[in-house]
């Protein structure tokens, strides 16, 4: 409860700035937050902390416990399991201060978040990640917007890694809210030039092109918080222009119900709304160094919250 709390505590302190901000220097028209188009992007922040919170804690302490009975352990009490790893851990972070343990999971987080991210575009994963990228109007609404399924096999991908590696677990109680209320920025209809941090730093420029409907944006900017694994993994791209097309090529419906059961026919019958336009992660399509073409003309214990698309 105490990260939920955090999360909406957060949402209605960060969301009046984010909208501040696209004021201050939009990225484009400005879709209205409160229309009833946008009425589905407001069910979601209902849906994706609520639903998807609890359901990942669920199966990141079931998968947890499934690993502590291959080590031969004993369950009782299942309260202290999360714990245990961190105790039984001979990693050395597992020692360091708190804080130091939060930024270094934090780049460990990111880094397998970004190859969930890439995974989660392959066809045979993209009908439920479509939900994501059907919101036409991009702006830090949209960012809770995500298929339960795609979203709790994101976060168990990502936390659990993190479990396992020793990490001190009082750290979701923060990183969980942190990169949930992190996407409101990332996702943001904002201009903002980040310099040569653009290279290191994922931002809403960054971001908003791996959300656009341009066929050479696609299988691009994976990076949640860091664009850095996009520069060299040969993702990164990030023009003088700015995105202005966002969706997927076949919609994925326009209510809720639809979009939580429509991906899941698609998915079991082989077909991926967008696929045509998102390919799946292969070989590098850029150089290796980074395609910029500015010069030219990114229990309360557990895991709870997106970590981030």
């Amino acid at each position: 409860m105490r990260s939920l709390a955090i999360v909406y505590l957060g949402l209605l302190a960060i969301a009046p700035l984010c909208a501040l901000a696209q004021r201050i220097a939009p990225a484009g028209a400005l879709p209205r937050a409160l229309s009833r188009a946008r009425a589905l992007d407001w069910i979601y922040w209902l849906v994706t902390p609520l639903g998807t919170g609890l359901a990942t804690r669920a199966a990141t302490l079931a998968l947890a416990a499934g690993v502590a009975v291959a080590l031969g352990w004993d369950l009782a009490p299942v309260s202290s399991l999360l714990s245990r790893f961190h105790d039984a851990s001979t990693m050395p972070w597992a020692r360091h201060p708190l804080a130091l343990q939060a930024l270094e999971a934090l780049v460990v987080a990111d880094l397998i978040s970004y190859w969930s991210h890439r995974l989660r575009h392959h066809p045979g994963f993209f009908p439920l990640h479509a939900v994501h990228h059907a919101a036409r109007e991009l702006d830090w609404l949209a960012a809770a917007r995500m298929h339960p399924v795609d979203d709790v096999l994101d976060n168990v991908a990502v936390t659990l890694p993190i479990l396992l590696l020793g990490f001190d677990p009082v750290i979701f109680l923060g990183l969980g809210p942190f990169l949930l209320l992190h996407t409101l920025y990332l996702h943001s209809a904002v201009r903002l030039d980040l310099g040569p941090l653009r290279y290191v730093i994922a931002g809403p420029d960054f971001h908003r092109w791996h959300h656009a409907l341009d066929r050479d944006a696609q299988g691009t900017n994976f990076g949640g918080v860091l664009a850095i694994w996009d520069v060299l993994f040969g993702t990164f791209r990030l023009p003088r222009e700015r995105a202005s097309r966002f969706g997927v090529e076949e919609p994925v419906g326009e209510t809720l119900a639809e979009q939580l059961i429509v991906p899941v026919l698609r998915g079991l019958r082989g077909r991926a709304p967008g696929a045509s336009v998102t390919p799946a992660p292969g070989p590098a399509r850029a150089p290796a160094g980074p395609v910029d073409r500015a010069s030219a003309g990114p229990a309360d214990r557990a895991p709870a919250g997106p970590t981030r698309s």
